[in-house]
């Protein structure tokens, strides 16, 4: 039987002093995908200081719809978090092919957020210990990442149970908080949609909502929830069944460090020195 509901029960309405619909009914993610593109062409189109382009956030329990993944994987920047998937038959080629999708998808920088910055990936499951030679990593993220724990058997877990994606712009600037000369990336958030829909393209025939929102307070109180989320995420299939972020803080050298910081100070003092003598 090919069941489906009608286009009754479709329902649009706009919010007051907004300009992008609200949906109920079937096929909402339409809407998303619309919105997705809208945003992305009319950023392009202005010119804008010191902009990096359109960015992407988003957390959902799950990801297949073709179209939706299509637009994360040509996204400029984007990074979307998904429920931890058990490792069944099933779920793991239904990975292999969202994984498959998303294989040259640019990620997100992870240096857009101070919160994330300061993170490192673990080297096998340890953290990386960074001294006064360490080369500087920017760390991008992957465009699909995974949140959570795995369910074995019957037994239920706790699971990311949203249904969001946050767009922005990237921004860059060279001068850090305290004037000082730097290389600063930022994110801006511009447009929140929130709905009752999976990403999936099953979501599309079942009776669902979504819309599109911009209240200031509320991009900023989304983007700190997905932030966490970013900083507690995992590869898209990884090994752990528990909660495990990759992401660390890095132990440093401190000794390493004095030394260095030793080693220049006297270094300026024989040059102040030598320009006295002189």
């Amino acid at each position: 039987m090919d069941a489906s509901f009608s286009n009754q029960f479709d329902v649009q309405a706009v919010l007051e002093g907004g300009t992008r619909p609200v949906q109920f009914g079937t096929n909402v993610l339409a809407g998303l995908v619309e919105g997705i593109d809208g945003f992305r062409r009319d950023l392009e189109q202005q010119w804008r200081s010191r902009s990096l382009g359109p960015a992407m956030l988003g957390a959902f329990l799950w990801v297949d719809d073709a179209e939706l993944l299509q637009r994360i994987a040509e996204f400029p920047s984007a990074c979307v978090v998904v429920s931890k998937q058990s490792r069944s038959k099933y779920h793991a080629e239904r990975l292999r092919k969202v994984a498959e999708s998303v294989k040259d998808a640019a990620g997100f920088p992870a240096e857009a957020f101070p919160e994330l910055e300061e993170l490192r990936f673990h080297q096998g499951g340890k953290a990386p210990v960074l001294g006064p030679g360490s080369p500087q990593e920017h760390v991008r993220l992957p465009a699909l990442r995974a949140l959570g724990y795995r369910k074995a058997g019957n037994h239920l877990v706790p699971i990311l149970h949203t249904k969001m994606l946050l767009l922005g712009e990237l921004w860059w600037h060279d001068e850090d908080a305290l004037g000082g000369v730097a290389d600063v990336t930022g994110f801006r958030p511009h447009r929140l949609w929130l709905g009752s829909a999976n990403g999936t393209g099953s979501s599309r025939r079942s009776l669902e909502f979504g819309l599109w929102l911009d209240d200031p307070s509320l991009l900023k109180a989304a983007q700190r929830f997905l932030v966490e989320v970013l900083a507690q995420s995992e590869d898209l299939d990884p090994d752990s069944d528990d909660l495990t972020p990759d992401l660390v803080v890095p132990d440093y050298d401190d000794e390493a460090m004095w030394e260095a910081m030793a080693a220049l100070a006297d270094y300026d003092a024989d040059e102040h020195d030598s320009e006295d003598d002189a």
